[in-house]
């Protein structure tokens, strides 16, 4: 007898149950670590079930909120969570109140601007805001040279798929998320395709990027 998958549809209705992430925190007893993680993998689990079907990932904004309230210091949800609800949710809004929550969690970390910047040009084409988180990632300790090249950059030129490639590719070097750097793995292949079938342009149209 075959067993039957449960649906996207049926999983979202189950999700709507999900405590929220200050009733677990108040719930935890001490264990909020295993919980935030246990919430992880069901995050992840979400965002797969829903890839592979509708794309649909209105519950999202949810899983991690409740993983990142858990634990504040979970850098990976923040950076992931982010992404899937700004560039697959479309959810630019959500994808930023995210990133934000995180920065002000895990305030000397670089790479949380540098993503807010990287979400403000990539899903919203703002420079300014883009610029501004840029500069922000520039500021704090151990971030990479290639932060201040987006920061420089995006201070002087309007967007152009050269510099969301470059973007995607530095963001799929520094990620140790298998699933960023899948998204990102993704997204390079996207724009590498259009800018082979894109006509040429004329050598004075100046620097294409960092």
């Amino acid at each position: 007898m075959s067993h039957s998958v449960p649906s996207a549809g049926r999983h979202s209705e189950e999700l709507m149950y999900f405590p929220s992430g200050r009733f677990l925190k108040e719930a935890a007893m001490g264990h909020e670590v295993l919980l935030a993680d246990l919430a992880w993998l069901r995050a992840v689990q979400y965002y797969g079930e829903h890839r592979q079907t509708d794309r649909n990932y209105k519950m999202a904004g949810h899983i991690f909120d409740v993983v990142t309230t858990l634990d504040p210091l979970f850098r990976n949800a923040y950076v992931f969570g982010g992404l899937v609800l700004a560039q697959d949710a479309g959810d630019l809004d959500k994808g930023v109140e995210l990133l934000h929550k995180g920065v002000a969690n895990i305030p000397d970390d670089w790479l949380l601007p540098f993503e807010l910047g990287f979400i403000y040009y990539i899903c919203a084409s703002d420079m300014a805001q883009a610029h501004r988180w840029f500069m922000e990632a520039a500021e704090r300790p151990g971030h990479p040279e290639s932060v201040e090249r987006f920061a420089a950059y995006t201070a002087a030129h309007s967007g152009d798929p050269h510099t969301a490639l470059q973007l995607w590719i530095r963001l799929y070097e520094s990620t140790e998320n298998a699933y960023v750097r899948r998204m990102a793995e993704e997204r390079i292949r996207d724009l590498m395709s259009e800018l082979e079938e894109a006509p040429p342009v004329g050598s004075d149209d100046g620097p294409r990027g960092p």
